[in-house]
C-alpha cells in the first residue's frame, strides 16, 4: 500500500481495510525493517495507520487488540510501542499545556519577525540544494505524509544544518501532516533539538541517510556535526490531571464529537443514552493555522463518515451553527470526549461559555485508555513504557 493522490479516504471502511492489510507484517517484520525509508511508491514496511489513529477513525485499543489476535506481544513489540508513543506525547502535553501555549506564541513571533525569509522558504518547497530534503519537502506538501525516520531526518537539518528555528519547521509539518498531532508533533521536534531530554539530540548523517533510504540520496552536502546550541529551560511543573465529575442523571443528553476523537460516539454512549449526536469542526481554526487543504478535506470527512445520516445529528462549523442544535434538540447535558492540549485549548473555552448561555451542563470524559496511561507520562518513554502491559490487560473491557 502506498499514498497515491488523491489523499486516502477517511472512512472507517478504509481504515479497517488498511489495518487488515497490515496486521501479518505488524510482528517481527516491522520490527526489522521499520527505519527503512523505501520511498513513497513502497510504504509495505510501515502500517500507514497514523492518519487514521490520529482522528480515532482507528482507536488505539482496538489497533493494538487487533495485533494480538496475530502476534504475541513480544514479536509486535515494536508497533505496540509506537502506537504508545502517540499516547506517551498526548499525556505528557497534557500535564504542561503552558509548553503548548509557550510554543504557539513563539511561532506567531517568528513568523512576524521572518516573514519572507528567503532560507525558510526555500526549505519549505525544497529548494534548499540538499538532495534528500528537498525531496521529503516535496513529499510531504504533495502526499500528507514522511516515513517517521524521515521526519527525524528533516528536523535534524532543518534544525541542524539549516540553523532555522524549529518552531517554524514543527509548524510546517503540522499543517501538512495528515496525522499531525499537537503533542507528537512539538515534543519531537523539541527532542530533535535537543530540548525535550537533557543530553539528547539527534544529528541526521549521510551514513545513516544512505543505508536507510537504499542510497536513494547521494548528500552531497555536508550536514552539522555538531547539535546547534540552543537556550534549553526545564520544563514545566507537572500538574495533576484533571477529575472530570459525572453527568446529572436524567438530563437530555447530546453528544458532541470533536475531530480529536471520532470514536466518541461509541463509548461516551456507555454515560447515557444520546438523544442525539452532532460535531464541531474547527474550520476557522484551520484556516487561522494555515492548515493545508488536504488535512481538512480529510478531517472532515471523517467527521461525516462517524456522524453517518442520523436526523438528529449534524456538523457544525460555527459556534452559532451549534447553539440552534442544542436548542432545537433541548440539550440539558452536553457530553465531549476530553480534547487533548492543541488546537481545542483555545475552543473548549468557547464550548463552556455558550453551555453556561444555554444552561446546559458541559460534561467533559476521558475514555479509559488515555485516564489509565497519561499519568505515567511525566518522565520519559522508558518510565512510562512500563505501563504499557497493564492497558494491554483491559483491551476486552473497551
Amino acid at each position: 500500500m502506498s499514498y497515491l493522490p488523491p489523499f486516502p479516504s477517511a472512512h472507517r471502511e478504509a481504515a479497517l481495510a488498511a489495518l487488515a492489510e497490515f496486521l501479518p507484517r505488524a510482528g517481527r517484520d516491522y520490527a526489522e525493517q521499520r527505519n527503512h525509508d523505501l520511498g513513497p511508491s513502497d510504504r509495505t514496511n510501515v502500517s500507514l495507520l497514523s492518519p487514521w489513529i490520529r482522528l480515532r477513525q482507528l482507536t488505539e485499543w482496538e489497533t493494538v487488540a487487533a495485533v494480538l489476535r496475530e502476534h504475541d506481544a513480544k514479536s509486535a513489540g515494536k508497533f505496540i510501542d509506537e502506537v504508545c508513543w502517540r499516547t506517551y506525547w498526548k499525556g505528557w502535553l497534557q500535564q504542561r499545556p503552558s509548553m503548548w501555549t509557550d510554543y504557539r506564541a513563539d511561532v506567531a513571533r517568528l513568523q512576524a519577525e521572518q516573514a519572507g525569509s528567503e532560507a525558510v522558504q526555500a526549505a519549505m518547497t525544497g529548494a534548499t540544494g540538499i538532495d534528500c530534503f528537498d525531496a521529503w519537502a516535496r513529499e510531504l506538501v504533495e502526499t500528507g505524509y514522511l516515513h517517521n525516520h524521515a521526519r527525524m531526518w528533516v528536523a535534524s537539518i532543518w534544525i541542524h544544518t539549516l540553523a532555522l528555528p524549529w518552531e517554524l519547521g514543527a509548524d510546517w509539518f503540522l499543517r501538512h501532516l495528515l496525522d499531525g498531532d499537537p503533542a507528537s508533533n512539538t515534543l519531537s521536534w523539541r527532542w530533535v533539538a535537543g530540548l525535550h531530554t537533557a543530553g539528547k539530540t539527534y544529528l541526521a548523517t549521510r551514513s545513516n541517510i544512505r543505508r536507510y533510504t537504499g542510497e536513494r540520496f547521494e548528500v552531497t552536502v555536508d550536514l552539522a556535526k555538531t547539535p546547534v546550541e540552543l537556550e534549553r529551560s526545564p520544563p514545566p511543573p507537572v500538574q495533576p490531571l484533571q477529575e472530570w465529575p459525572a453527568a446529572s442523571a436524567g438530563g437530555r443528553t447530546g453528544i458532541l464529537l470533536t475531530d480529536e476523537d471520532v470514536s466518541a460516539a461509541a463509548w461516551l454512549a456507555a454515560e447515557a443514552a444520546p438523544a442525539a449526536v452532532a460535531g464541531f469542526f474547527p474550520a476557522e481554526a484551520y484556516e487561522e493555522l494555515g492548515t493545508a487543504n488536504h488535512v481538512v478535506r480529510f478531517r472532515r470527512e471523517a467527521m461525516r463518515s462517524a456522524l453517518g445520516k442520523s436526523a438528529d445529528s449534524g456538523l457544525f462549523e460555527s459556534v452559532d451553527r451549534l447553539a440552534d442544535w442544542m436548542k432545537t434538540v433541548r440539550i440539558e447535558v452536553l457530553l465531549v470526549a476530553e480534547p487533548p492540549v492543541g488546537l481545542w485549548t483555545e475552543l473548549m473555552p468557547r464550548i463552556r461559555e455558550l453551555c453556561g448561555q444555554l444552561d446546559v451542563q458541559l460534561c467533559l470524559k476521558r475514555h479509559g485508555w488515555d485516564d489509565l496511561l497519561w499519568p505515567h507520562a511525566t518522565h520519559g518513554f522508558f518510565r512510562f513504557k512500563k505501563a504499557i502491559p497493564r492497558a494491554m490487560a483491559r483491551l476486552g473491557e473497551w
